[in-house]
């Protein structure tokens, strides 16, 4: 007697909640916006405030200057040498480093906690850190699937991905951009490719 083949192994979720996918449901791909799209503003800016910060020290203290700024700063009225000012122009680029990493801070927990996924049934978006939300798009309800990519996004390979539908089971996640996914053009086969093998499945019963 014919023995039929084993079933190939089922990808189990790294990023997304394993136990939201139902037992026939097939994992295509899962993945975060890039840190291409979330980090590289605010950590020039933190560049930026490290140095002001700085260079307003070398003004009070004999540091080696930072070439021209060291100089703007000390023409500042009421700044130099133990003068008050001095303090106020510190306690201000401390402050502004503080936002900085806030600003750091904030975008951190939302690449962390937003999650793209693509299965054999739906398209996924989970959002949470410790308690999880999960809104999805039936694959059947999928009407198209949109990129855009501006020219340094297609060279850093990313984009935005819109995901065009009729309705969405509870809240709907239809006709909005999702930005920053990698490999968007892929994202965008794979539910296309679902959506086909949906109809093609339903067209042979």
């Amino acid at each position: 007697m014919a023995v039929s083949p084993a079933a190939p192994p089922r990808t189990m979720p790294k990023l997304l909640k394993a136990t939201y996918l139902a037992d026939s449901e097939t994992l295509l791909r899962e993945t975060r916006s890039t840190k291409l799209y979330y980090f590289p503003g605010p950590v020039i800016w933190l560049i930026l405030a490290l140095i002001f910060d700085y260079a307003a020290l070398t003004v009070t203290y004999s540091w080696p200057p930072v070439p021209g700024l060291t100089r703007a700063l000390s023409d500042l009225p009421n700044f130099g040498g133990t003068h008050p000012g001095g303090t106020y122009l510190l306690i201000f680029a401390v402050l502004f480093t503080l936002i900085v990493l806030l600003w750091i801070l904030v975008r951190f927990l939302r690449w962390i906690s937003t999650v793209y996924a693509v299965s054999s049934n739906r398209v996924i978006r989970q959002k949470g850190i410790f308690g999880r939300d999960f809104d999805e798009i039936p694959v059947a309800q999928v009407r198209g699937v949109d990129v855009h990519q501006s020219f340094g996004q297609r060279i850093l390979g990313y984009g935005s991905v819109t995901v065009s539908s009729e309705g969405g089971t509870g809240r709907s996640i239809g006709n909005e951009a999702w930005h920053g996914i990698p490999k968007p053009f892929e994202f965008q086969r794979l539910v296309e490719n679902a959506t086909q093998n949906l109809s093609r499945g339903s067209g042979s019963n």
